[in-house]
């Protein structure tokens, strides 16, 4: 997959999954690929802590890209109450802090619970 076609299967899957969170960074003008761009292209080994990459790693060379996009809307889930509240700097801000303050088994925990259908993500790949 292409970094063009992540960021837009990662876009589609937040306005589906976190529709208050997506129209939330129309409004301040945050595109996704302001904070998930490196987050999708590294698969988390950018800046995030070990416990989460390897987690995240161990799931991808079993169920692929899914679990990349899950992990994606975890840390959006848990970061919701917060960045609703937040204005485009305020947001940017948070992002560029998030990784270090990220529990991997939380956010793991959190991605599981997702009801995300592997169709879901090849409707959107083929739509791209």
């Amino acid at each position: 997959a292409g970094a063009q076609q992540v960021l837009y299967v990662a876009d589609k899957l937040t306005r589906k999954m976190l529709p208050k969170l997506a129209k939330h960074f129309d409004r301040e003008n945050v595109h996704i690929s302001m904070f998930a761009t490196q987050w999708l292209v590294t698969i988390y080994t950018s800046n995030f802590p070990f416990d989460l990459v390897t987690r995240v790693w161990d799931c991808f060379l079993y169920e692929g890209w899914k679990v990349v996009y899950r992990v994606m809307l975890a840390l959006l889930k848990d970061s919701s109450p917060k960045l609703l509240k937040m204005n485009f700097e305020s947001i940017l801000t948070y992002f560029r802090t998030l990784p270090g303050q990220v529990d991997g088994l939380a956010i793991m925990t959190v991605a599981f619970e997702i009801p995300l259908k592997r169709t879901l993500i090849q409707k959107y790949e083929k739509e791209w």
